[in-house]
């Protein structure tokens, strides 16, 4: 039995909450800065390069994974990781601010590239050496059974109070008294104003003392036994292979919001639309996702977000046909993207619920860190490998880019219903 099943139910109500304001919060500030879309709003306006273009999503998501397996090893010897939580935390808002202060302050392309890759690049790596810590923490005060709702519930909260989001995006953007780059810097700056009541809200939550390993393991051995993990267990293998194929799904995501503005006209003010019509979507889609994860397992919800990413794809797909073979024209046309922002919201919050929620409960307490640091570490290199999407367009155009995408989201549908649903037959190796 894990550490959270046996803490009094006073005090996981506690820690659900502070998980859940840790969460909504989070939530917001991601919804300021939106990777797809703003971020690689932004770079578009200081280059024309589509490979810089098309890691700006994926460098976030990597820097937040990669790291993870070379830290994994002093981790797991942390009877409490929350000090390792708390450390990170100051690095990230001091770094946030900076990245405002210079976005705010240069207008030379080329430094502001620079420094916004550097300082962003910074960030993320900063944010993932928090990761073991969060997922660790996470594990020991919520029960199994309640981290479908606890996972709704934080991404529920960030659309209530993201709901104004779109219109604080539109409204900087489109001001004339804060002109390009300004509005972008204070976007980051109040980034860093929603994610610090965040992340003091998360160190709050009180963690109990956990199972540890005494042994000192080197990066190295860290590295040989995660390989032996993968060639041992054939459910954590599988796992990996449809929570990859997802992640390299991805390279499709950046390219809504270019599409929509290198074809379809769309004006600077409309990424505002875009993230308030995700942020509804999301919205809607909370609890479901949650209620589907506490009652029928996260297997289930592993092959419904394949379902879903696929159906996204397929959406753009379409819509590239559409306007290659009629060709309209008007003012309106940006508003035909809107269905792909409504169907990535809608499956959103299955990522959290498919991916973390389900390697929760298939992995040892006292082997997470190893477990979940290699898983996000593979993920890391699968999402900065997906920052290639940029070079798949140059080569076969947007069409390319979402048939490629389809077929990744049609092998993860496949590998996920080869998984065992672990409340119902036990752990299998």
């Amino acid at each position: 039995m894990s550490a959270a099943v046996r803490l009094p139910a006073r005090e996981v109500r506690r820690s659900f909450v502070l998980n859940v304001v840790n969460g909504g919060l989070f939530d917001l500030a991601e919804r300021l800065i939106d990777p797809p879309l703003v971020l690689t709003w932004f770079v578009s306006r200081l280059t024309a390069s589509n490979l810089l273009i098309g890691l700006v999503a994926p460098l976030g998501d990597a820097g937040w994974y990669l790291p993870q397996i070379f830290v994994s090893a002093r981790v797991q010897r942390m009877p409490r990781k929350m000090p390792s939580y708390a450390a990170t935390a100051v690095v990230r808002a001091l770094a946030w601010l900076l990245l405002a202060a210079v976005v705010w302050l240069v207008d030379e392309p080329l430094v502001l590239l620079v420094s916004f890759f550097t300082l962003y690049g910074v960030v993320r790596i900063v944010s993932g050496l928090s990761g073991l810590a969060f997922y660790d923490v996470t594990a020991k005060t919520i029960p199994p059974q309640q981290r479908g709702s606890l996972f709704a519930w934080r991404q529920l909260l960030g659309g209530l109070m993201g709901l104004g989001a779109g219109w604080i995006v539109k409204t900087v953007l489109n001001s004339a008294a804060l002109p390009f780059p300004h509005g972008h810097a204070v976007l980051f700056a109040l980034y860093c104003l929603a994610a610090t009541p965040a992340m003091v809200a998360f160190i709050a939550i009180r963690e109990p003392v956990g199972a540890a390993i005494e042994e000192r393991v080197t990066v190295g051995q860290q590295l040989r036994r995660g390989g032996r993990l993968l060639r041992r267990d054939h459910v954590y293998r599988r796992f990996m292979a449809a929570r990859l194929s997802l992640g390299l799904a991805g390279i499709a995501l950046p390219f809504y919001a270019v599409y929509a503005k290198d074809i379809l006209g769309a004006p600077e003010g409309m990424v505002g639309v875009y993230i308030a019509a995700r942020v509804a979507a999301q919205l809607v889609c909370n609890l479901p996702w949650g209620w589907l994860g506490d009652r029928y397992g996260n297997r289930l919800a592993l092959r419904l977000l394949a379902v879903g990413n696929g159906l996204t794809v397929l959406t753009a797909l379409a819509l590239v046909g559409l306007v290659s073979l009629l060709h309209p024209q008007g003012n309106w046309l940006p508003y035909l993207a809107l269905p792909l922002f409504v169907l990535d919201g809608a499956v959103r919050p299955g990522h959290a619920l498919a991916a973390s929620n389900y390697l929760l409960e298939i992995v040892a307490e006292a082997e997470r860190p190893l477990s979940v640091g290699l898983s996000n570490t593979l993920m890391g290199l699968i999402v900065l490998l997906s920052g290639l999407g940029g070079l798949l367009v140059d080569l076969s155009g947007f069409a390319g880019l979402f048939l490629t995408a389809t077929a990744l989201c049609l092998a993860a549908y496949v590998l996920a219903t080869g998984l065992p649903e672990p409340r119902q037959v036990g752990r299998l190796r």
